[in-house]
This record gives C-alpha cells, structure tokens and sequence, in this order.
C-alpha cells in the first residue's frame, strides 16, 4: 500500500510540475522590435545629431524615433548604432527616454514616461565606417518599461559627450520613415521637425503572460500546493 501511494504521489507531482512547465512563459528576451542599420546595404544615410554636450552646450540636440508593439511587452533591454563626427570623443554617459505620442511627433512637452541614465559608452563596440567615413559603433543596455500593443511610443537616445566631438543616431529601416529632431534643450527647443528618416535600434523583452496562461500557473501551483498537503499528512 505505501509503494502505491508513493507511486501515485510520484506521478501526481510530476503531473503537476508539467503542467506547471507548460503554463509558465519563457523568460528569455528575445527581439520584439527592431529597425537594422542600413550600413552594409548601400543605402546608408549617415546619422542625425543627438548629444548632451557637457562643455559648451553648442552642440545640444535631441533625435526621436517612433515604435509601436503588435503585443504587450515589457521591454528589458535595447541595442542601437551610433557614429561619431568631428572626431572620437569619450561619451560619459546615456540617457534613454521613451515618450508619449502627440499628434504624430513625440511629446516633449510633458515628462518622458521612462527614462534611464547609463554610464559609460554602454559597452561600445566598433561596427564600421559608415557612408560619410564616420566611425560608427554598436552600444546595448538595460531598460524595464511595460509597453502597451498598438500604443505609438517615441525613443530618444542622448549620449552626454563634450564638443567639439558629435555623436550622431545613425539611419535604419522598418520603420515608417520618420523621425524627429530638436537642437538645443527640451525646454527651449530651436528647429524641431520631422526627419524623413528610419533610426537604427533593437528592442528587447520579456513576454507577458496572457490571461489563460495565468491561469495554467495558477492550476500548476494549486497541484502542487495539494501534493504537498497530501505528502505532509502521509507523512503524519
């Protein structure tokens, strides 16, 4: 009898954990957006200012680039490719917002519902010259923002580098073909505008469980919380 009841235990449990397996969604990131670089293609357009200038503020700039989601996502990490132009200077820091979206252009005027400040170069990694012999270079970092499906966001990526060096976003596709540029601050903005242009940027996440799929864990867990209450009292 206590072979059988063990036997039944055994199965129960591992009826339960599979069950449990099947409904729990897989936590590695995988791509969920993205607008590759034209680098390689030909089609290369260069890249579009966008800088923190930490010495003198002349070279001040903010560059936008829209996205929307077919599903829910939260997004937990990004890559993009920038150049530089002038010369390589050394980029002390990122800062990457995500933006609402006001008629078609991002909305500045209002906080940034994310933003992150990065330090360093986000681990920099030389891609090639582009089109125009400016050198440009890979960057990735981390990020935790729920994005919505169907919502039209804007990403603005800033990197805090001292003039006269200029970091300029270069250009992608699949995207819609536009973007959206400001020089000076946010605040006081001088030539805003749409850009006829696609940014180069990957977007990454972690998939949001689907209502049933909750509840196949929640079934998973109830099997197991009930093998264990079983396991306890056998033992009793």
């Amino acid at each position: 009898m206590k072979n059988l009841c063990s036997v039944w235990m055994s199965s129960f449990t591992a009826a339960a954990a599979v069950f449990l397996a099947l409904g729990t969604p897989s936590l590695r990131a995988s791509a969920v957006y993205s607008q590759p670089p034209l680098l390689a293609s030909g089609l290369d357009l260069g890249g579009y200012y966008s800088q923190n200038d930490t010495n003198t503020g002349t070279y001040d700039a903010t560059t936008f680039d829209n996205f929307t989601l077919v599903s829910p996502a939260t997004l937990d990490s990004l890559s993009w490719v920038g150049s530089y132009v002038n010369s390589t200077g050394t980029i002390t820091g990122f800062t990457i917002s995500i933006w609402g979206n006001n008629a078609g252009v991002p909305d500045y005027t209002h906080a940034a519902l994310y933003t992150a400040s990065v330090s360093g170069n986000a681990g920099q990694t030389f891609v090639e010259d582009d089109f125009f012999g400016n050198p440009t270079y890979n960057c990735a970092a981390n990020i935790n923002f729920s994005a919505a499906a169907g919502t039209e966001y804007w990403l603005s990526i800033v990197p805090s580098l001292a003039g006269p060096s200029r970091w300029a976003w270069e250009t992608g596709s699949g995207g819609d073909g536009t973007a959206y540029q400001l020089f000076g601050t946010l605040s006081s903005p001088s030539s805003p505008g749409t850009v006829n242009a696609d940014l180069t940027f990957t977007l990454f996440n972690t998939p949001i469980p689907e209502p049933a799929t909750t509840g196949l864990i929640g079934v998973g867990l109830g099997l197991l919380a009930l093998v264990s209450r079983r396991i306890k009292s056998r033992s009793r």
